[in-house]
């Protein structure tokens, strides 16, 4: 039995499954976890089966809080998923489905536009313009100047960013940059009244940085990033 996560008792999933299998529900008292049937434990982190098990989370999250539980997370029965994972942490888990209720996950990257930043770092950094005026300079000096100056305005516009989108939030996490022109990769919790709030002020500060910064906004979502969560076997 493939649990995908948790949601309040009474509710239905319209959804279908990894290896499409149907969805329904476990009930025990106030919980309800979403599953459905697997032929093999574990699973392998196949991209088809990772997006089958977001889309079944985000279906459940339409009309109903969502507590997700990570990919794999397999229990060899109705018994036992009841036995040892709802009735044996039941307390926490309902404390866990309420605190997450009326939340929503939204996820902003942004990264810099390689060809304008450079452009502006030539033109407007002191440092890097003598260097590249000096006939003698040294290209390994001149690339450490450019490095520096971009790594100084990613901070400048990382800390704007998260200003920025920050009051609209309950809390954020931001990820370290998987590049010298990623700006920012984080995820914010919002309560669901305030995600068009948020939504505007992310739209507002893409306009601010057209052409000099991208930004994707993913979201709203159960909130992955704030809830960890597993059981079962993997």
């Amino acid at each position: 039995m493939y649990v995908y996560g948790l949601t309040a008792a009474g509710r239905d999933v319209d959804a279908r499954g990894i290896g499409d299998a149907p969805v329904s529900t476990v009930e025990h008292g106030e919980l309800a976890a979403i599953v459905s049937a697997v032929g093999v434990a574990p699973l392998r982190a196949k991209r088809r089966d990772l997006l089958r098990h977001s889309d079944v989370l985000q279906a459940a999250f339409t009309d109903a809080p969502v507590v997700p539980l990570r990919f794999g997370t397999v229990f060899s029965s109705k018994e036992e998923l009841v036995g040892d994972f709802l009735g044996a942490r039941y307390e926490e888990l309902v404390a866990l489905l309420q605190r997450v209720e009326g939340l929503a996950e939204l996820r902003v990257r942004a990264s810099f536009v390689e060809r304008a930043l450079l452009a502006e770092v030539v033109r407007d950094d002191p440092r890097v313009a003598a260097l590249r005026a000096a006939p003698n300079a040294s290209q390994v000096e001149l690339g450490e100047a450019v490095a520096h100056a971009v790594a100084a305005r990613r901070v400048e516009a990382a800390d704007e960013a998260v200003a920025t989108l920050a009051g609209h939030a309950i809390q954020v996490q931001a990820d370290e940059p998987s590049s010298e022109y990623e700006v920012l990769r984080a995820s914010f919790l919002v309560d669901r009244r305030h995600v068009t709030a948020f939504e505007l002020a992310a739209e507002q500060l893409a306009q601010r940085q057209r052409g000099r910064i991208t930004m994707e906004l993913v979201g709203p979502m159960p909130p992955h990033s704030f809830v960890s969560l597993g059981g079962g076997r993997r």
